[in-house]
């Protein structure tokens, strides 16, 4: 039998769920409580017992949009003994098609926007972002300490992964039409673990 709490958990994700989708066909503007409450068959006062507004639920929102990208990513890697294959998985993760379609970029970026009007928003992103350093600057410092990556600050070459990617997806969202975006994340890929790999 489900305890309280995760029962609470698993109601709460199933929310976000359905604001999410919302918000992808709505807006933010337009995703009100009582639209998504329609969405779930369910009285807008249930959402409301849960997050008390929607504020609440974009915070929640951004950390349950960590939570897709850890569910789908960190299983693969983690099951990649070889350290320098496991970087360069992740690397290719990264720049991957997988990774561009995992969110909807409008539900993105509308938090996003929201994030610099809104303290709580941000520091939702801040974990976000902060999580994926945490990943990349663990794998790259254990390259580094074997001998088989450049000897840098592991932040600052996380750093330069973590710009280079949302350089490319900003990019890439604007310009799909345009650019040959696949050529576009090999060449980031094979530069990435250049910059990784100069003089070992």
């Amino acid at each position: 039998m489900a305890r309280p709490r995760d029962k609470a958990e698993t109601r709460k994700k199933e929310i976000l769920e359905n604001f999410y989708a919302v918000l992808a066909t709505e807006g933010l503007e337009g995703a009100s409580i009582a639209k998504i409450a329609a969405r779930m068959g369910i009285h807008p006062s249930l959402i409301i017992h849960y997050f008390s507004n929607k504020e609440e639920m974009i915070v929640g929102l951004v950390d349950y949009m960590l939570g897709k990208y850890e569910e789908t990513f960190l299983p693969r890697l983690r099951e990649i003994e070889d350290p320098e294959h496991r970087l360069e998985a992740a690397i290719d993760a990264i720049f991957g098609v997988d990774w561009a379609r995992l969110l909807d970029p409008s539900v993105f970026y509308a938090c996003i926007s929201l994030s610099f009007r809104n303290a709580r928003v941000m520091e939702s992103f801040k974990r976000m972002y902060g999580r994926l350093r945490e990943v990349l600057v663990e794998e790259i410092s254990d390259l580094a300490a074997r001998g088989l990556i450049v000897k840098a600050d592991p932040g600052k070459l996380a750093d330069l992964i973590i710009s280079l990617l949302e350089g490319y997806d900003f990019y890439r969202y604007i310009m799909e039409d345009r650019i040959d975006f696949d050529a576009l994340a090999q060449f980031l890929k094979e530069n990435a673990l250049s910059i990784l790999k100069a003089d070992v």
